[in-house]
């Protein structure tokens, strides 16, 4: 006869208590801003404000801050919005949220890189079927660890810029995809790949100030003024 054993369990982790049915019928209570925080973080953690901003406090602490972005679109919805998320997922401890989100603005980074270098050959436009014979694939469809190589070796980007993206993919390599990752200088390593994501951005927007006015990076520029978005001054008065 073999022995009953017994084992640690979570009852129902993934569910939202408030919400589900039958349980929400039971309790017939207006679902609060409580509860929301208590599903979206860890059980047992602490969820007070002064934690929480606590380790706001703990990743705000970028070398150089993203203190202003076009108002464009696809730039807020690719790499703003989404980096932000990456910060608010650090204050509930989703760390692999963040780093999960670091690695996406990274790979939006390396594609706009691409597009606004604007890449010749003999003075002719680069098309998709020439990137495919070039490149193997069209650039946007490359894997990460490529993209980075070709913006390398066609002189898109620096060393500094290249060690960032190559700091975000081992990162999100290491936790993402190996069952062997333990965990214990994750919230470290996340912090690390935001860092370096906003450093990315910061690249290729550009927002250095002169005179007390904001400097974009010069293929930003042409890229804003083909969406409608870089206007002279004077055409805001006309």
């Amino acid at each position: 006869m073999v022995a009953d054993k017994i084992f640690p369990v979570y009852i129902n982790p993934l569910a939202f208590l408030e919400v589900d049915e039958p349980w929400a019928d039971l309790q017939k209570k207006p679902v609060t801003h409580n509860d929301v925080l208590e599903f979206i973080c860890r059980p047992s953690q602490d969820r007070s404000v002064d934690t929480l901003v606590s380790r706001y406090k703990e990743i705000s602490t970028e070398p150089k801050r993203l203190f202003a972005a076009p108002a464009e679109e696809r730039i807020l919805d690719k790499l703003v919005w989404p980096l932000k998320n990456a910060k608010a997922s650090y204050m509930i401890e989703n760390y692999l949220g963040t780093i999960a989100l670091a690695g996406m603005v990274s790979e939006m980074v390396a594609i706009l890189m691409y597009e606004l270098a604007e890449f010749t050959l003999n003075q002719k436009p680069v098309t998709e079927a020439k990137q495919r014979s070039l490149f193997g694939s069209t650039f946007e469809k490359l894997g990460q660890t490529r993209r980075v190589q070709v913006l390398s070796s066609l002189d898109f980007i620096d060393d500094e810029t290249e060690s960032a993206f190559k700091n975000i993919r081992m990162i999100r390599r290491n936790y993402l995809h190996l069952w062997s990752q333990d965990h214990t200088e994750l919230p470290k390593d996340a912090i690390s790949a935001f860092q370096s994501a906003v450093s990315l951005i910061i690249k290729v927007i550009g927002q250095d100030i002169e005179d007390g006015k904001i400097r974009l990076n010069p293929a930003m520029a042409r890229y804003l003024e083909k969406k409608g978005l870089y206007r002279n001054k004077s055409d805001e008065s006309a």
